[in-house]
C-alpha cells in the first residue's frame, strides 16, 4: 500500500510540475494516456516511461526538462504535457519503446511500439566462441555460445546527425521472454534507472539485470570489443 501512495504522490508532483511549465509558457497542458503495444498489438509487463522535449534551447538542461516515472507502470501512462514534439522511451526487462510524437491540443492517446532495431539479427552463435565482423560499421567482437548479436548501427540524433559510437544489441539467444541482454551505447539510457552501465572500449554496456548469464557473456564480448576502419 505504502508503494502504491508513493506512486500516486510522484504522479501528483509530475503532473503538478508538468502544469507549471504549461503555465509559465502560456500554453494549455494536454492530458494525455501513454501505452506500450507490444509486437503481437497487445500490453505486456509494467514499463518505465520517459518523456524528453526536442525543441529545448541549446542552453537548457535535457535531464531537468525530462518527465519520468519514478516506478514502472502498468497500464497507461497517465501525464499532462505542454505542446511540442517529444522522444516517448519505454522499458521493460525484456523489451524497449520509443517513438518521436507531436504533442497537440486535444491529443488524448499516444501509443507507443517496440522499437525496431534496424538490420536485425546479424549473427547466432552456436559454438563455443563465434567471432563477428561488421564490414558497415567496423566493429568487431566475440560471442559466446548460445548468444547473439543484433546489426549494429550509427544511432541518428535527429536532423540527419548520427552518433559517432556504434550501437547494438547482445542477447541470449532463448525462446520467449528473460534472456540476459547487453546493450551497446543505447540511447535514452539512465543509468542506475533503467539498469546499469559499464564502460568498455566502444562506449558502455548497459543491461538490465547483471545475472549470471548476463555476466558471463559479458567476461567474453567486452573485452574482444573493436572497432577498425569499415
Amino acid at each position: 500500500m505504502e508503494q502504491v501512495m508513493m506512486g500516486r504522490r510522484w504522479g501528483a508532483v509530475v503532473l503538478a510540475g508538468a502544469l507549471m511549465l504549461a503555465a509559465a509558457a502560456g500554453a494549455a497542458p494536454v492530458q494525455l494516456e501513454v501505452r506500450a503495444e507490444g509486437p503481437d498489438g497487445a500490453e505486456g509487463d509494467a514499463v518505465s516511461w520517459s518523456a524528453v522535449p526536442l525543441d529545448l534551447p541549446e542552453e537548457a538542461n535535457v535531464l531537468d526538462a525530462m518527465v519520468m516515472t519514478e516506478a514502472p507502470v502498468q497500464g497507461p501512462w497517465r501525464v499532462a504535457l505542454e505542446p511540442g514534439r517529444y522522444l516517448f522511451s519505454g522499458f521493460t526487462p525484456v523489451e524497449l519503446y520509443e517513438a518521436e510524437v507531436e504533442v497537440t491540443a486535444g491529443m488524448a492517446e499516444i501509443v507507443v511500439p517496440v522499437l525496431e532495431i534496424a538490420g536485425g539479427v546479424a549473427l547466432r552463435c552456436a559454438e563455443a566462441r563465434c567471432d563477428f565482423a561488421d564490414a558497415a560499421t567496423g566493429l568487431r567482437v566475440t560471442l559466446p555460445q548460445g548468444w547473439a548479436v543484433d546489426q549494429p548501427y550509427f544511432a541518428d540524433l535527429g536532423d540527419g546527425v548520427l552518433a559517432e559510437e556504434i550501437s547494438t544489441v547482445f542477447f541470449e539467444d532463448v525462446e520467449g521472454d528473460g534472456g540476459a541482454v547487453w546493450f551497446l551505447n543505447p540511447l535514452d539510457w539512465i543509468s542506475d534507472e533503467t539498469g546499469p552501465c559499464r564502460a568498455v572500449a566502444q562506449g558502455v554496456l548497459c543491461t538490465f539485470d547483471e545475472s549470471p548469464a548476463a555476466e558471463a557473456a559479458f567476461a567474453v564480448i567486452a573485452p574482444t570489443l573493436q572497432r577498425v576502419a569499415p
